[in-house]
C-alpha cells in the first residue's frame, strides 16, 4: 500500500513542480476556496477554514493511499498554486481535475502542470484514455481542457449539480494515448471590427433582442437568429461552436449607443475537406432594417474573413451563401457586397409549415475582383403609351389558368415564356432573382384601361461592359394584330436611350428569320437587320431556323427623331 506523501512522485519542468499537499499549503487552499470565481465552479463547503481545509488534506491522503484518487499539488514560484488529480475509472481510464489558486489563473500554470500529470498517466502508469468533464458553462475548465488536447464528445443534459445546488448539463470529452497534448482545433473569438456607424463585437448576455422576430426571420433563418425566451441557450450553442472551431459569431450593433441591430456569422470551418472556407448567414432585426446596417456589417466582415491571420484575419479563400430564392433583400446584400451566383440548388428547403423553396447559391474569393463583381438591381420605371402601361411584374399578374398551347410561341422561340399558373411565384421569385444581377430590366406589358396582362417586353445584357442591350418581348394570343409590339417597343427604345433612363448606346435585337411580323416591328421601330445565321436556331417545337439580328444606335436613334 502506498505511504503518504513518500509514495507521491514528483514532477516537474521548467515552471512548476507537482508535489504531495503539505500542511503549509492550507492556508492558500483556504484562500483559494474562499475565493466567488472558485465557489463558482465548484461545490465547497461554507464557511471554508482550516478545519476545512485539514479535512482536505485528509481526503488528499486517502486518495493516494487506497490507489483511486491521485491529487497532486501544484508548487509554482515555490508556493501552492493549485492541484491536479487522476481519479480513477475503470482499468485503463482515470478523469483528470485541476484547479487554480486566483494569483495564477491565467497564466497557464494549471495547463503546464496537467501535461506532466498527462505524460505521467500515459507513461509510468500505462493508462489508455483520460477523461475530462465540466459544468456546461465552466468556460476556464474548458478552456483548459482545450489546450490541452481534449475533445469535447457531448453534453450529458441535467446529469450533475452545480456549485449553487442547480441542476446542471455537463460537458465531456477524453484524450487518448498518442494524441498530441495540444489544441485539436482553433478556439475563434471575434474580432471587434467597426467603422463609426456599426459595430462588429462579441455577443454579450444583456444582448437579447428587445423586438419580437417577424416572419422574415421566423421563415428564412431556422433558428439561427435568437428569441427574446431562448437567448441563453442560443447564445451558451454559439460559444460553444466557436470553442470546436466550427464558426464565428458577431453582433451587429449600432456603433453609437452599442444596440444590438442583429447578427452576421462565418460557419462550417471546421470540416477538413473544406477548410480555409466558410459559409455567410446573417440578419437584422426588424426595426433594424433599411438603414444599410447590413450592408456596411458585410463590408466591415469580408476584409476581415480573407486578411491572413498575420494581420488579425481568418485566412479564409472562399466565403459561400446560401440563400432561400425567394429572399430577394439577402440576394441583394450579396451581390452588391460583390457575391457572384453560381447554381440553384432545387426544392432542397422545407419549411415547418411542409412548403419547399429552392435555394440559390454564391460564392465570393480572395482572389475575386470585388468591385468588379458588385451588381445593384436596375429600376424599373413605369412608361406609359396612349394603351398600355408598362410595369414591373407583380404578385397579382399570376394567370387564372394554364397557357394553351401558342403556335406562335413555340414555333418562334426556344422556351415558352409566359407564366404558369399554378407555379407563378416560383416563376415571379426566379424573374425578381435574376434582376438582382443588374443585367436586365423586365416589363408587364398591360391595358392601361383595365389592367389586364397583355405580355411583356426586355431590355437584357445589361451587365456588359459596353453600354449595350438587347430588347425582346412576346404577347398573349388575344393581344396580338392591333399594334400594340410597336407601341410597347417604341416606349422601351425611348427609355433605353433617354439620358434619364439607360442611357444606351445600341439596342440589339434577333428574331428567327420567318418571323415576318416581328422583323417588321423591329424595322418599324428604326431597327436594321445587319446579319443572319443560317439554321442556327432551334424553337421550342424542335424546328432548326435561320436568325436574323437587328440593331439600333443611339446616334441612329437620335437622327430619325430630328428628321420626325
Amino acid at each position: 500500500m502506498p505511504v503518504y506523501p513518500d509514495d507521491v512522485p514528483e514532477l516537474a519542468d521548467e515552471r512548476v513542480v507537482l508535489r504531495a499537499l503539505r500542511e503549509q499549503d492550507l492556508p492558500r487552499v483556504v484562500e483559494f476556496a474562499t475565493d466567488p470565481a472558485s465557489r463558482a465552479s465548484i461545490a465547497l463547503p461554507a464557511p471554508y477554514g482550516d478545519p476545512e481545509a485539514r479535512a482536505f488534506l485528509e481526503t488528499v491522503r486517502a486518495g493516494w493511499e487506497s490507489g483511486t484518487d491521485r491529487i497532486w499539488a501544484v508548487e509554482f514560484d515555490g508556493e501552492w498554486a493549485g492541484t491536479v488529480s487522476l481519479n480513477a475509472r475503470v482499468p485503463g481510464t482515470a478523469e483528470i481535475g485541476y484547479a487554480a489558486h486566483p494569483d495564477v489563473r491565467g497564466q497557464g500554470v494549471v495547463a503546464d502542470a496537467a501535461r506532466l500529470v498527462i505524460a505521467h498517466a500515459f507513461g509510468e502508469l500505462g493508462l489508455r484514455v483520460l477523461q475530462w468533464r465540466a459544468t456546461r458553462g465552466n468556460w476556464a475548465s474548458r478552456r483548459v481542457g482545450w489546450a490541452l488536447g481534449f475533445g469535447v464528445d457531448g453534453i450529458a443534459p441535467a446529469s450533475r449539480v452545480d456549485a449553487h445546488g442547480q441542476v446542471a448539463d455537463t460537458w465531456y470529452g477524453h484524450l487518448r494515448a498518442g494524441e498530441r497534448v495540444a489544441p485539436r482545433n482553433p478556439w475563434f473569438e471575434p474580432a471587434e471590427l467597426t467603422d463609426g456607424s456599426v459595430r462588429l463585437r462579441p455577443w454579450r448576455e444583456d444582448d437579447a433582442p428587445q423586438d419580437e422576430g417577424d416572419a422574415a426571420i421566423t421563415r428564412f433563418l431556422h433558428g439561427t437568429a435568437p428569441t427574446t425566451d431562448d437567448f441563453a441557450e442560443w447564445l451558451m450553442g454559439r460559444r460553444e461552436r466557436m470553442a470546436v472551431g466550427e464558426g464565428v459569431f458577431w453582433c451587429i450593433a449600432d456603433a453609437a449607443d452599442d444596440r444590438p441591430l442583429g447578427g452576421i456569422q462565418l460557419f462550417r470551418m471546421n470540416l477538413p475537406m473544406q477548410r480555409d472556407t466558410a459559409l455567410l448567414a446573417y440578419w437584422l432585426q426588424p426595426h433594424a432594417r433599411g438603414r444599410g446596417a447590413l450592408g456596411r456589417a458585410l463590408e466591415l466582415l469580408v476584409p476581415h474573413a480573407f486578411s491572413p491571420p498575420t494581420e488579425g484575419g481568418l485566412g479564409l479563400r472562399r466565403l459561400g451563401g446560401l440563400v432561400d430564392s425567394s429572399n430577394l433583400p439577402s440576394q441583394r446584400a450579396l451581390r452588391a457586397a460583390g457575391f457572384r451566383q453560381t447554381g440553384v440548388a432545387d426544392a432542397v428547403l422545407t419549411y415547418d409549415d411542409g412548403t419547399v423553396a429552392d435555394e440559390n447559391i454564391f460564392e465570393l474569393l480572395a482572389s475575386d475582383d470585388r468591385d468588379a463583381q458588385r451588381r445593384t438591381a436596375l429600376p424599373v420605371p413605369t412608361l406609359r403609351t396612349a394603351r398600355l402601361v408598362l410595369r414591373a411584374w407583380g404578385d397579382g399578374d399570376a394567370p387564372t389558368s394554364e397557357p394553351e398551347g401558342d403556335p406562335v410561341i413555340v414555333g418562334s422561340m426556344g422556351i415558352d415564356p409566359r407564366p404558369p399558373a399554378a407555379s407563378y411565384d416560383r416563376w415571379l421569385a426566379e424573374l425578381r432573382a435574376d434582376a438582382l444581377s443588374g443585367g436586365a430590366v423586365r416589363w408587364c406589358v398591360t391595358d392601361a384601361g383595365s389592367g389586364r396582362v397583355l405580355g411583356a417586353m426586355s431590355v437584357r445584357g445589361l451587365d456588359a461592359p459596353l453600354r449595350s442591350g438587347t430588347v425582346a418581348y412576346w404577347l398573349l394570343p388575344e393581344a396580338r394584330g392591333n399594334g400594340v409590339t410597336a407601341e410597347a417597343l417604341k416606349a422601351v427604345v425611348d427609355h433605353a436611350f433617354s439620358a434619364d433612363g439607360l442611357a444606351l448606346e445600341r439596342l440589339a435585337a434577333e428574331t428567327v428569320a420567318d418571323n415576318h411580323a416581328s422583323m417588321l416591328t423591329l424595322a418599324d421601330a428604326g431597327f436594321r437587320q445587319w446579319g443572319q445565321d443560317h439554321q442556327s436556331f432551334v424553337t421550342a417545337d424542335g424546328t432548326a431556323h435561320d436568325s436574323a439580328y437587328f440593331e439600333l444606335l443611339a446616334s441612329e436613334y437620335a437622327e430619325n427623331h430630328e428628321t420626325s
